[in-house]
Formats: C-alpha cells, sequence, structure tokens
C-alpha cells in the first residue's frame, strides 16, 4: 500500500467521525445497507406501532373535541361557514383578552361602587343622628311655642312671625 492510500483512507475516517459528531447520517457499505432492508419486523414493534397508531388517534379525537367546544364558546361571526384552527385559537386568544379586560373594568367599577356605598352609610348615620337631635329639639321648641302662642294667642294675630319662622327653620334644615 502506498502513502496515498493511507492518506486517503484516514481522511476517509476522520470525515466519517466528524459526521458522527454533527449527528448526520452515515453511509453503510452496501452489504450493510441490504441487512438492515431484508430483516424481518418483529411482532413486537408491530405492537408498538399499533398501540401508538391506536393513541394517536384518541389524541385527535380529544382535539377535535376540545375544538368543536370552543367554537361554541367563541363568537366566530359570520364571514365563512369553516374556520381553521389557526383562525379559531386567534379569535378564541382575542375573546379571553376581552374577557379579561371586561374583567378589570367590573372589579373597578365594583370598588368604586363599594366605596360609594360605604360613603352613603356614614352619610346617612349622620343624618340619623342629626335628625334624632333635631325632633328632639323641634318636640322641645313647639312645647315652648305652644305655651307661648296659647298666652299670646289672645293678644297676637293668627299668623305670629315666631311660628313661621320655626317652620321655615325646620325645611331648610330639613333639606341640608
Amino acid at each position: 500500500m502506498s502513502i496515498a492510500a493511507l492518506l486517503q483512507a484516514a481522511e476517509y475516517l476522520e470525515r466519517r467521525e466528524r459526521e458522527a459528531e454533527h449527528g448526520y447520517a452515515s453511509t453503510l457499505p452496501p452489504d450493510d445497507l441490504r441487512s438492515v432492508l431484508k430483516r424481518p419486523k418483529n411482532k413486537k414493534s408491530q405492537g408498538n406501532r399499533t398501540t401508538h397508531n391506536e393513541l394517536e388517534k384518541n389524541r385527535r379525537a380529544h382535539l377535535r373535541n376540545c375544538l368543536e367546544k370552543l367554537k361554541e364558546m367563541v363568537p366566530l361571526g359570520h364571514e365563512a361557514s369553516r374556520h381553521t384552527t389557526l383562525g379559531l385559537l386567534t379569535k378564541a386568544k382575542r375573546f379571553i383578552k376581552n374577557l379579561e379586560n371586561q374583567e378589570r373594568k367590573h372589579e373597578i367599577q365594583k370598588e368604586h361602587l363599594s366605596r360609594e356605598h360605604r360613603y352613603l352609610r356614614r352619610r346617612l348615620e349622620q343624618l340619623g343622628s342629626h335628625t334624632k337631635r333635631r325632633s328632639v329639639s323641634e318636640c322641645s321648641i313647639s312645647t315652648v311655642s305652644s305655651t307661648n302662642s296659647s298666652r299670646s294667642s289672645s293678644s297676637a294675630p293668627a299668623s305670629s312671625p315666631s311660628s313661621i319662622s320655626e317652620s321655615d327653620e325646620v325645611d331648610v334644615i330639613g333639606y341640608t
């Protein structure tokens, strides 16, 4: 053998090693190729293949059912009678984003209404306590005024200025 033939053989082996490192498929010599092609498949690998096919069929059926349910939940519009999976998923994503935005807006509105409700409750309590004080003072004023009016009814005209001012005062207090 000559040195050139040995160098060629060395280059060939190095090239095969580099291809193996990079994951390239190495070429088999023709005798090895025939033995792989003629090798009969055993029943175990055929059973695995059948199992795999059955699992894949079930997975696709499940995916199809999920997509059908999604079609029922997402408003698709009337642009086409048949929708692609990508179009359906895109519309579903947009629909979910819209629902999330609405939920945020409703949450903000709910917070606002809750604060307003607390404010109005406090205001109602304040007005309630004010009304109790006013009714007590009205009772004492009406008692005093009825005593005064019975004394002054004989000497004063029917409409006294004190009774008019008292009712005006009650009206003003009642509306503020």
